[in-house]
């Protein structure tokens, strides 16, 4: 860990079988299937990730300190979450489900999938349900054609996360991830000093069709209403330190499906009033198989497939296809604009992507960018990671190097890091390697931009990273 000084003057397609993409090492919150073995969890519990490549069970909040308790928003309950949601998912779509990116703006999803996932041949889930772990327990990202990024990570789908860099169980027991929530980790575990700037929040969420005979009869009495198709809500309530008793959000009908079904990936955009979900039983036509990943304009009653401006849906766009493609998992995200700011303040969390540096280098490498605060120093760190190798693209001797520069993506950049590679203690794919800068309390929110950018050096050639801004 370094200062980051005032007076700092700073001199910038992901592979198959690594992480990578702009979403690279990214925090969550998370619920695993009742078949994933997890030591110490119990049914009803949630994990929490750190951003990174952890080679540990991702760790709770530290006691003590002062945020909503996640892990308890169940009340006990023995129920599988399956569809999560704290409502601040940002959808990118018009009234019709055809996604649409404002100018000057970018937008992604983050997804995971089921175990009976294969994907379509030749895709990048195919090849993860065949690696050792499976896929059900990765995270799988991809920024929405339309955003304004560089086209190579555009319209592409990446491994943001895999299932051994998570947890190392669930590559051991092939587990599954069938809810996740970045927001929570980001806010909640990452940057509590921002989330405490923002409403007590709601967490919304469905529960696997397997255990919601399961359901307290408090939550609802209708049995209807006692279906893995049923959205429930609860909300944290700070004076008490606790969460209200759940109840029922939005009924099957509000989205458009039967009671008989499984909603078993929701993201809610309360401020558009968009959402997207997925549905895990397989009906027979006409009502089904349905598409992976479906668009619902919140209370309408109807639901479409999510798709492209040309009519393709955007789960073929990640590799999935009908019948036991499932996406059970679904986050949203979009960083906004001055003229519309995210309503969580995303791009002083995440980092975006920019133009390629005029170096005529190929920028296999990637890297993003996260605000972490530390607890335990009570100080807030601008990181860093990367992962890839220089051409030809695979483990060698070699040297990562990162730099930064404030202001500017062109620089100057200042070198920070320089790593020796392979490090045998690095079994990660891709080997990645993090670089963090304290942000000093006299520049936190000033607006600044920082950006950073990654090299790789071998004895035969050089590669860079795109840089990577986020804003201070």
């Amino acid at each position: 860990m370094r200062s980051l000084c005032l007076s700092l003057l700073l001199m910038p397609a992901t592979l198959a079988a690594q992480s990578g993409g702009p979403l690279v090492a990214l925090p969550h919150g998370f619920s695993v299937d009742p078949a994933t073995l997890v030591p110490g969890l119990t049914a009803g519990k949630m994990l929490f990730s750190n951003s990174g490549f952890d080679s540990y069970q991702p760790p709770a909040p530290p006691p003590g300190f002062v945020t909503p308790d996640f892990a308890t928003f169940l009340g006990g309950a023995a129920v599988d979450v399956d569809g999560l949601s704290i409502g601040y998912d940002w959808v990118v779509s018009d009234l019709l489900g055809v996604a649409s990116v404002d100018p000057n703006r970018w937008a992604a999803i983050t997804a995971s999938v089921s175990p009976a996932t294969t994907g379509e041949p030749g895709s990048l889930i195919a090849a993860e349900a065949g690696a050792p772990g499976g896929v059900a327990a990765d995270t799988i990202a991809y920024v929405i054609p339309g955003s304004a990024l560089p086209p190579a990570i555009v319209g592409v789908p990446f491994r943001a996360q895999d299932a051994i860099e998570l947890n190392p169980a669930f590559g051991a027991t092939a587990g599954n991830i069938d809810a996740h929530d970045i927001y929570i980790g980001l806010l909640y575990l990452e940057n509590p000093q921002l989330a405490a700037l923002l409403p007590p929040p709601t967490v919304y969420f469905s529960v696997s069709d397997a255990t919601k005979t399961s359901i307290p009869m408090a939550w609802t009495s209708t049995p209807a209403l006692r279906s893995g198709a049923t959205v429930f809500s609860t909300t944290w309530l700070p004076g008490s330190m606790a969460w209200t008793l759940p109840v029922v959000a939005y009924t099957p009908t509000d989205f458009g499906v039967s009671s008989a079904e499984d909603i078993d990936a929701i993201a809610i955009d309360l401020a558009s009033g968009f959402a997207l979900f997925s549905t895990s039983i397989l009906l027979p036509p006409p009502s089904g198989p349905r598409d992976p990943l479906l668009f619902h304009v919140l209370g309408s009653g109807t639901n479409s497939i999510y798709r492209l401006p040309g009519g393709t849906p955007i789960s073929s766009e990640l590799g999935l296809g009908l019948g036991s493609d499932d996406i059970d998992g679904i986050c949203a995200l979009d960083p906004g604009s001055a003229a519309s700011p995210s309503p969580i303040n995303l791009p002083l969390m995440l980092g975006t992507p920019q133009q390629a540096l005029p170096l005529g280098t190929q920028n296999q490498l990637s890297a993003s960018a996260w605000r972490v605060f530390d607890r335990v120093s009570n100080q807030e760190f601008a990181t860093t990671w990367m992962t890839g190798w220089p051409p030809p693209g695979n483990p060698q001797v070699s040297l990562a190097i990162s730099a930064a520069s404030l202001g500017s993506p062109f620089g100057p950049y200042v070198i920070l890091d320089v790593f020796t590679r392979p490090n045998p203690t690095n079994n990660f794919e891709g080997h990645p390697e993090k670089t963090e800068l304290q942000i000093p309390p006299s520049i936190s929110l000033s607006g600044q931009e920082l950006f950073f950018v990654w090299g790789a050096l071998s004895p035969n050639s050089f590669d860079t990273s795109l840089p990577v801004g986020l804003i201070l």
